[in-house]
């Protein structure tokens, strides 16, 4: 009888991930001198079921010339980490480290961004329609502002 495939990765390959992370990320901002290598964050590590690869995905701060410089560093520097991550882990083999870029930060910061520019607009709007007669002001309109931050830290507003 086969065994079902799994598909979420298991306690073993969960805590060697932590354990690369927490190595890779350490190394990352103490043990390397490379004047490329800025501001970096290891947001997420991903081994193989075999343990023979680790993608290592690195947040990096600055344009994308200055990510592009980081990022080459980063993987010209792998033997030195990969052999950090080889000290810290107790298995048979030492998975290969891919790092890349991980644009989730990015992207979060840019959707944040235009939510609030629409919420200012549609504020905005909503201001305009009030001061022209079209809509009526609502009881949260009525308050000025700040009152709830007052009222939260029970001062007087």
């Amino acid at each position: 009888m086969k065994r079902p495939r799994r598909t979420e990765p298991g306690r073993r390959v969960k805590r060697i991930a932590s354990v690369i992370r927490e190595v890779v990320s350490r190394a990352l901002v103490t043990e390397l001198a490379d004047p490329r290598i800025g501001i970096v964050t290891v947001t997420g590590v991903a081994v193989s079921a075999d343990l023979r690869v680790a993608d290592v995905r690195v947040s990096i701060l600055g344009d994308a010339k200055d990510q592009e410089v980081c990022l080459s560093a980063i993987r010209h520097a792998r033997g030195h980490v990969q052999q950090k991550v080889a000290d810290a882990l107790d298995t048979k083999y030492c998975p290969v480290l891919r790092f890349h870029l991980d644009e989730s930060v990015k992207r979060s910061v840019s959707l944040s961004a235009l939510i609030a520019r629409a919420r200012a607009e549609d504020e905005a709007a909503r201001a305009d329609r009030i001061r022209r007669g079209v809509e009526e002001p609502g009881p949260e309109d009525d308050e000025a502002p700040g009152a709830e931050d007052a009222a939260d830290e029970g001062e007087p507003a």
